[in-house]
Formats: C-alpha cells, sequence, structure tokens
C-alpha cells in the first residue's frame, strides 16, 4: 500500500496521536470512543498542523473507530 504524498502529513499527525484515544473497558470489553482532540492538539503543538489535517484526522478516527469496535472487518 502506498501513501500519496499529499496526504502524509495527516497520517503523520494521526500517527502521532496514538496515544490519545479514549477508551472504556467493561466486563464485556473494550469500547474506544474516539481520539481526545485536546490531547492531540498538545501532542501536535510543535508540528505545523493546519485545519485540512485535523479534519484529515477526524475522517481517519471514525474510520479506525468502526474497525475497533467491531463494526467493520
Amino acid at each position: 500500500m502506498s501513501i500519496a504524498s499529499a496526504n502524509w502529513p495527516s497520517l503523520m499527525a494521526f500517527l502521532a496521536c496514538d496515544t490519545q484515544w479514549r477508551v472504556v473497558g467493561s466486563m464485556v470489553g473494550f469500547m474506544w470512543i474516539g481520539l481526545d482532540w485536546a490531547g492531540c492538539t498538545a501532542r501536535l503543538a510543535h508540528r505545523p498542523s493546519s485545519e485540512a489535517i485535523f479534519a484529515d484526522m477526524a475522517i481517519m478516527e471514525d474510520a479506525a473507530l468502526a474497525i475497533l469496535n467491531g463494526g467493520v472487518d
């Protein structure tokens, strides 16, 4: 799989926020809630970012949530 060069900054920002997921655990397992956007903003404070990168990250978050929560294989 290759990543278009135009998408590279958004992907790197998303991956930099890999520790910023909100997760709830229960007796039946885990449920991923989404990214902690305040944490992501702090994590990306020293990187060039834009509204477009955050918009791309939100799209990736939605896709990841569907997979993480078992809705898509």
